[in-house]
């Protein structure tokens, strides 16, 4: 019992130690949806649909987050993920074997899981870069290409076409389904279950609108560019401001489990001791329960920054 406290306890620490500190980012979203009411507008009463970018259920957010890896994995997607598992599993009976000497199979599952969230953490975290250094262009050439003349549709469109990276290929499916017919509320839907972050989001939004009630777009992109241009910079300010904090605790939380790791080759009586002895375990229980209130007061701390 010893052994899988241990493993999930250290699993859900390092998870927490490197899970993004992000605030909820569709909170502005769902309090507009509660006031925000236009009379004149279509069916639903509204300007925008802002269930169409905030509902969703729990099997739409694992199909979400699919789909979303197999793109960001390419070609052969389902290989390399058999790959990824099978290289987890080797790491988590070489673990077991090595530390924990637990049932095998436990030791695969759990380790399977915590293989999981951290891919898929790393995954959405480099999706999400390259997401914030593409976007910005975008809205540059969309910008460009509104005040020259061109229609909002082939504005998306040259954007798709202009711009590489995994931007430029939803603008480009973007305008494809426009073309093809299908509701702007749709398209953008989709659209924003591929990018589910607030810029993207505020994006779809000024284009919602615009479309339903008219205006200066290219005035009103411009605008936007640099709200999210100044919204990136503070954003950088907080992390720079908050990274000795963060570099610190992740150390913190990491020094025993490494002095554990060291233990078991430079000493294994005193390993054995603190992971099997009856009288050695109180010690275990100890860091266990220490590290995890540290992690979860300095986490709370973290994601409280505004």
């Amino acid at each position: 019992m010893i052994f899988w406290l241990s493993l999930i306890v250290g699993g859900i620490l390092f998870i927490i130690a490197f899970w993004p500190s992000k605030r909820k980012e569709n909170e502005y979203l769902e309090q507009l949806n509660q006031t925000l009411y236009v009379s004149s507008m279509d069916e639903d009463h509204k300007a925008v649909n802002f269930n169409s970018l905030t509902g969703e259920t729990i099997s739409q957010k694992i199909t979400r987050r699919f789909n979303n890896v197999k793109l960001q994995l390419g070609k052969f997607a389902v290989l390399k993920i058999f790959a990824f598992c099978l290289v987890v599993a080797f790491v988590s009976f070489y673990a077991n074997d090595t530390f924990l000497r637990m049932n095998p199979l436990y030791a695969l599952i759990i380790g399977q899981v915590i293989g999981v969230l951290v891919g898929l953490t790393l995954l959405e975290q480099r999706q999400e870069k390259e997401f914030e250094m593409a976007f910005p262009d975008a809205l540059n050439m969309l910008a460009s290409a509104v005040s020259s003349g061109e229609s909002l549709m082939h504005s998306i469109i040259f954007v798709g076409k202009s711009l590489e990276g995994s931007v430029g290929e939803e603008f480009k499916r973007m305008g494809e389904r426009l073309q093809l017919g299908e509701s702007p509320d749709t398209v953008f839907r989709k659209s924003c279950n591929r990018f589910p972050y607030r810029s993207f989001q505020f994006f779809v939004i000024t284009l919602r609108a615009n479309m339903q009630r008219g205006g200066q777009l290219k005035d009103v992109i411009t605008r936007l560019n640099r709200l999210m241009f100044d919204a990136r910079a503070i954003e950088k300010k907080k992390y720079a401001l908050t990274s000795e904090a963060r570099t610190s605790a992740k150390i913190v939380a990491a020094i025993p489990f490494f002095f554990l790791f060291i233990l078991q080759y430079l000493s294994p009586e005193n390993y054995d001791f603190v992971m099997n002895h009856p009288k050695g375990q109180p010690i275990l229980y100890y860091m266990l329960i220490s590290e995890a209130l540290g992690i979860a007061i300095v986490w709370g701390l973290m994601r409280g920054v505004r």
